[in-house]
């Protein structure tokens, strides 16, 4: 699992965990230009195995995600890896089929495999009228979503094997893979592009341009689904408002970005499948050397960040203060 990120110590936990939980054996992720906390927390979940962090700062102007995620293409991590996925921290993969993890998706024992790439449907979810900003797991606060057909429902995330073939890696999939390096033909066995439910993709190949969506009769979440939690909280949602957006450059967190995202009223409890599990490893993430008091740091500059745009004190809400405290005495109890 490949990640770009960027200020987003509160939620970076839940993910990390979340992934691990569903069987993704690496972790990779890269930051830039952070002025929160986070960073220290990925070194400490680097510190313990949990994650690789690879810090990759950008000159104004320069492409962010893609330059990114092409200083991540060098790690034998990455280059070498049986499957390789790209997703955002408020991207949770969902798989509705046996036990729900990788696995149950993925044939990952057969041979051939089953085919090159798979790309997994967005699910939106809205704010579910949560205003605040609060310490608790995003994929348990959010339940509601746009449905099937709605124009978000398209967009994909894809998985894929051979990425040491292919010339670009993105935000949603790959492109330019090299078929004479790789000694295969598009349409050889396990040479195909597929959708989450395993039907394949007929007019697309990966030696073309990247692959954003796909047409309204190939969107499905039957079998998984990617949960993506584009707004969050109001107040999570205000620190994106007026900024630009880090694959485009351009200001599109605007008021329509909001509506569009929240327009779903169809209730989704699917993530809480993996309640027991997920309630496990996060624990276990947690009692890491010295995660639990970064943590808390970064929810700290969360609300600071939240509580300063809007014009006021961060020390004049009493989240900033708990979390400061719950720092301290993390520190104090560890010492």
């Amino acid at each position: 699992m490949l990640a770009s990120m960027r200020n987003e110590g509160p939620f970076i936990v839940e993910w990390v965990a979340w992934y691990r939980m569903l069987g993704f054996t690496d972790v990779v992720i890269v930051t830039n230009n952070c002025t929160d906390r986070s960073p220290a927390l990925l070194d400490a979940l680097q510190a313990a195995g949990w994650v690789q962090h690879i810090r990759c700062d950008i000159p104004p102007g320069k492409p962010i995600t893609r330059t990114k995620l092409k200083a991540a293409v060098p790690e034998k991590s990455v280059r070498r890896a049986n499957w390789l996925m790209v997703c955002d921290v408020d991207e949770f993969l969902v798989i509705h089929r046996g036990k729900g993890l990788i696995g149950d998706l993925i044939d990952l024992s057969a041979n051939p495999p089953p085919f090159l790439g798979m790309s997994i449907n967005w699910k939106v979810f809205g704010s579910a009228g949560r205003a605040a900003f609060e310490d608790s797991p995003v994929h348990q606060q959010f339940i509601y979503a746009c449905p099937r057909k709605h124009l978000l429902s398209r967009f994909i995330k894809s998985i894929y094997r051979l990425p040491k073939y292919f010339g670009g890696i993105g935000e949603h999939s790959p492109r330019r893979f090299n078929f004479e390096r790789s000694g295969q033909s598009w349409g050889d066995p396990g040479m195909i592009w597929v959708n989450s439910a395993g039907r394949k993709l007929p007019r697309w190949s990966p030696r073309e341009s990247w692959l954003n969506g796909l047409s309204e009769n190939y969107v499905t979440h039957e079998v998984a689904q990617i949960n993506h939690y584009m707004l969050r909280s109001d107040e999570s949602f205000s620190l994106k408002r007026g900024t630009l957006s880090p694959v485009a450059l351009g200001n599109r967190y605007r008021q329509s970005y909001y509506d569009a995202a929240n327009a779903g009223g169809e209730l989704d409890a699917s993530a809480f499948r993996y309640a027991d599990a997920f309630a496990a490893i996060f624990a276990e993430a947690m009692a890491l050397p010295d995660v639990a008091r970064l943590h808390a740091l970064c929810c700290a500059d969360h609300v600071q960040a939240i509580v300063e745009k809007a014009g006021g004190q961060a020390g004049d809400d009493p989240r900033y203060r708990d979390f400061l405290a719950r720092a301290e005495a993390l520190a104090a109890a560890a010492s």
